[in-house]
């Protein structure tokens, strides 16, 4: 008869407590990144479009705001340990698309 011995929690384990709350999907938080996304496209597009200097200027404030509720967004994605959310993102930097 063999015996097993207990299995003993790792040491990780001990010092940093699972979670259950982080192990959630959180679906509002995906459709805020999508969301983000689909509007850093469109001012890219309507960027391009614009003629007038103010309208330009415009264009590049407004994607500075995006860009910055974007890694706000990831940031808490990344926090909250939803990886699945995460894959196949792009990385948005200060001269990204």
């Amino acid at each position: 008869m063999s015996q097993t011995a207990p299995r003993r929690p790792s040491l990780l384990s001990r010092r940093i407590p699972r979670d259950v709350e982080h192990e959630r999907y959180h679906p509002e938080l995906e459709e805020e990144i999508k969301e983000c996304l689909y509007c850093l496209r469109r001012n890219a597009m309507m960027f391009d479009l614009e003629v007038d200097p103010d309208l330009v200027e415009q264009r590049i404030y407004e994607r500075q705001a995006l860009l910055c509720r974007y890694r706000y967004l990831i940031q808490r994605a990344r926090e909250l340990g939803l990886h699945t959310i995460l894959a196949g993102l792009p990385a948005f930097g200060e001269d990204g698309p």
